[in-house]
């Protein structure tokens, strides 16, 4: 990194207040190169699973229990981060019920069922364990460049690559009809914005609490847009 990208950074920190970032799409979209640039500690990849998953004849139930338990972990550590630093990069949504229904979208096997884990996730953002972040990028990206991408980056090994790919148009029916929902909360782009055109679009935002973060009606609202 460059001294005028350190200074740039160290603006930003300065303007980011209270805000939980989402960061999203799909493997090798370049979601962990993007959010490691704002600094160990300021950034929250994905969680390892510590417990054992449960079988996959497993009641439904426990599938969607276990998944929002490992979710709401993940979320409060968003807080934790945010309270220390003032804003946190979320390395994809904490909440990641889309991922369940994508997966049905899509037509794989996931035990995680959306309409099952729908109300477990609706219970926990009531309780206040698990809620929305105050923005959303989500980047959507050409097949072509993904693969590319994914063939440059040795480190990773992607192995449900295909998968993943298949998944992106119902990621972006899931961020569109999030932003209908939540307007100027959710920005669909080609590339994640530089940093200095996310401070530019931050500098409106004020840093107080979002009124949305815990807000139920906005989960009812959004299970609604969803496409049948």
């Amino acid at each position: 990194m460059t001294c005028q990208s350190a200074i740039d950074l160290l603006q930003l920190f300065a303007q980011l207040q209270s805000m939980i970032i989402v960061i999203e799409g799909i493997s090798a979209a370049g979601k962990t190169t993007y959010a490691r640039q704002f600094g160990d500690g300021r950034w929250l990849p994905e969680m390892p699973v510590k417990a054992a998953r449960p079988s996959n004849d497993a009641p439904l139930a426990d599938h969607a229990h276990f998944w929002a338990k490992h979710n709401i972990a993940r979320f409060q550590k968003a807080l934790e981060i945010e309270r220390q630093h003032g804003f946190v990069i979320c390395d994809t949504d904490p909440m990641k019920i889309h991922y369940a229904w994508c997966m049905e979208r899509a037509g794989f096997e996931w035990p995680d069922k959306f309409d099952v884990a729908r109300p477990v996730v609706r219970q926990a953002i009531l309780e206040r364990r698990i809620g929305f972040a105050d923005l959303y990028l989500v980047k959507q990206i050409e097949p072509d460049v993904a693969r590319q991408q994914k063939e440059n980056d040795p480190t990773r090994r992607r192995g449900n690559f295909e998968e993943h790919l298949a998944l992106q148009p119902h990621l972006m029916d899931w961020f569109v009809a999030m932003s209908e929902v939540m307007s100027g909360q959710v920005e669909i782009c080609a590339e994640f914005p530089d940093h200095q055109a996310l401070s530019s679009k931050l500098e409106s935002k004020t840093p107080e609490e979002n009124p949305r973060r815990f807000d139920v009606s906005v989960f009812d609202a959004l299970c609604e847009k969803l496409p049948r």
